[in-house]
């Protein structure tokens, strides 16, 4: 895991071009809502920050500052969420204390007072931007378990997060569902090679078809004993779990996985494992259910890194509706059906 280093304060760019700024003077502008709220305890680090008005605030001046007992400093790269909305993200440490986010618009200027209270136990990740995210690829990995993350990931930019797919060997790898030919499907090529991964701070492990073999293939059990106890965060997504569990790395640990393979996870090794979770967040383990939920699953890990507000921006710009809510998994209702096919499903896709 990379140490910290004195960080700068950087912004996401998605949605730069469309900003439409007012050139009049502006007189009596208001703010009506913000992140931070007035008065608000932060319980997690401040990654971003919100300011929406009634109206487009004037282009020039825009000023935003952060200051307190153990920070102060102005936020650059300041630019629009939409034709009302000013955002900026912060990269750069504010340590638990009472702070003050001042704004100036033109003529208009005000604060917003909150304070930083982490609770006792919270897990603050040690990282150094762009966030380094690896993939884990093998035959038989789900398109979407791979691709649905990446898409949210990969709005963030370059500079924020950079993308890296490794598999047990560098060559092209089979992507497919379980309702599809592998000799018909697509391939991806890995990046790395186990051996040769770059220093990762999340590392994301899809699921799949091809999970029911790699449960027994030790090169991967070895990787990811290896590799999850180096990054900040550990991911995966579906079945993605077994393989976490299979390498003993969930114990102790909350974690869910596709319900309609729920009971196959769960055997797969030792966990808190939790039914109804659309994801689950647990220290610095972040667990989702099937397919889709890993879209849901990769915004939380861009809140968790960056701010709610900016997970919410990129799911904006994605036209994707976030849930939000990791309680709340609408698929609970399939639990298990798919548990008894497991071995007819693993014997089909190694005979193809």
């Amino acid at each position: 895991m990379r140490r910290s280093c004195q960080l700068a304060v950087t912004v996401l760019l998605i949605g730069l071009s469309s900003a439409v700024y007012s050139t009049d003077t502006q007189q009596g502008l208001s703010l009506i809502n913000s992140y931070p709220e007035p008065g608000s305890v932060l319980t997690k680090p401040l990654k971003s920050v919100r300011l929406r008005f009634d109206r487009a605030p004037s282009a020039q001046p825009v000023r935003l500052s952060v200051d307190g007992e153990h920070a102060s400093f102005e936020l650059t790269g300041v630019h629009a969420m939409g034709e009302t909305d000013l955002m900026a993200m912060v990269l750069k440490p504010v340590p638990d204390g009472a702070y003050k986010l001042r704004w100036r618009v033109g003529a208009q200027q005000g604060e917003i007072p909150f304070r930083v209270q982490r609770p006792d136990g919270f897990v603050d990740d040690d990282w150094t931007p762009p966030l380094d995210i690896g993939v884990v690829l093998y035959d038989g990995a789900e398109p979407l378990d791979v691709f649905g993350p990446l898409e949210m990931w990969m709005n963030a930019g370059p500079d924020n997060i950079r993308v890296h797919l490794i598999a047990e060997e560098k060559r092209p790898v089979v992507l497919t569902t379980t309702s599809y030919p592998k000799a018909s499907a697509p391939l991806i090529l890995a990046q790395y090679a186990f051996e040769d991964t770059p220093e990762l701070d999340v590392l994301m492990v899809p699921g799949g078809v091809g999970t029911l073999v790699e449960v027994d293939n030790p090169n991967m059990i070895a990787f990811l004993k290896r590799q999850v106890p180096e990054v900040a965060v550990a991911t995966s997504v579906c079945t993605g779990s077994a393989l976490l569990a299979k390498a003993g790395l969930l114990e102790g640990v909350k974690a869910t996985g596709n319900k309609v393979f729920f009971d196959y996870i769960v055997s797969q090794g030792k966990a808190d494992w939790q039914l109804q979770a659309r994801w689950v967040e647990s220290g610095r383990f972040f667990t989702s259910s099937g397919v889709s939920a890993g879209i849901d699953m990769s915004l939380a890990v861009v809140a968790r890194f960056f701010g709610m507000e900016a997970a919410r921006m990129i799911a904006a710009a994605t036209e994707y509706e976030w849930n939000e809510d990791p309680s709340r998994d609408p698929f609970v209702r399939y639990a298990n059906t798919g548990s008894a096919y497991t071995e007819a499903l693993r014997e089909r896709f190694m005979s193809e």
